[in-house]
């Protein structure tokens, strides 16, 4: 069994690596770091001089303008790294945002849905990949604490669920990965874990709703 990532670890380590990089984004006058600064002195009225002076000396006012690994994707690329290392996945890819999307169980480009006055109301997929010659569909959220964002997160999920339940693509298999704290706790409507509710509204056959934890299992067990 691959060793499961430990996501909060490499969230830390990519913030600090991030808090070193600036710095090095100031000297290279790196265009979003130089945006930061500049909405800095304007709401604040300090001088881009000293706040530059200020980001040198101080790496707790430095660490402010370090960017954010949750805004680089750092969970989605954990869980991408992992599964590209699992026996039997091949072709991998990882999707960009606004790529590829489900729609009434039909994959379908983003474009082409806006183009002809459609609205999608499932996540874009993250992740395609072949395992013993089925294809697999994944859209992956992590998830630590409750909230609004947190709760469109889990919606979106539920959406993905829905949209996939509908799909009859021969060969091919559809998995709601979902991982942190989050979906470990109980719904408040429903008195179950989230991410018991979501394996409930998922059909179990061509559509799966799992944690990174268990993906390895799961594809040692597909036929």
């Amino acid at each position: 069994m691959r060793k499961i990532p430990d996501f909060e670890k490499e969230y830390i380590k990519s913030v600090r690596e991030n808090d070193r990089d600036v710095i090095d984004l100031l000297d290279k006058n790196d265009g979003g770091i130089i945006k930061k600064i500049n909405n800095f002195s304007e709401k604040h009225g300090f001088s881009i001089f000293s706040i530059k002076k200020k980001i040198k000396d101080d790496p707790h006012f430095r660490a402010f303008f370090a960017k954010d690994p949750a805004k680089q994707k750092i969970h989605e690329n954990i869980v991408a790294e992992f599964i590209k290392s699992l026996p039997g996945v091949t072709k991998f890819k990882q999707l960009s945002h606004g790529d590829t999307a489900l729609l009434r169980g039909a994959l379908i480009s983003k474009k082409d849905i806006i183009k002809f006055g459609g609205q999608n109301s499932a996540k874009t997929i993250d992740f395609v990949w072949e395992t013993k010659g089925k294809k697999i569909i994944a859209s992956h959220k992590y998830t630590k604490e409750g909230g609004g964002a947190q709760d469109n997160q889990y919606a979106d999920l539920q959406e993905f669920i829905r949209e996939a339940n509908q799909s009859n693509l021969p060969n091919t298999f559809f998995l709601a990965i979902a991982d942190g704290d989050y979906y470990k706790k109980a719904a408040h409507s429903i008195g179950i874990k989230k991410i018991d509710r979501l394996k409930k509204i998922a059909n179990r056959e061509n559509v799966f709703t799992l944690s990174v934890e268990e993906l390895e299992t799961w594809l040692s067990q597909l036929s």
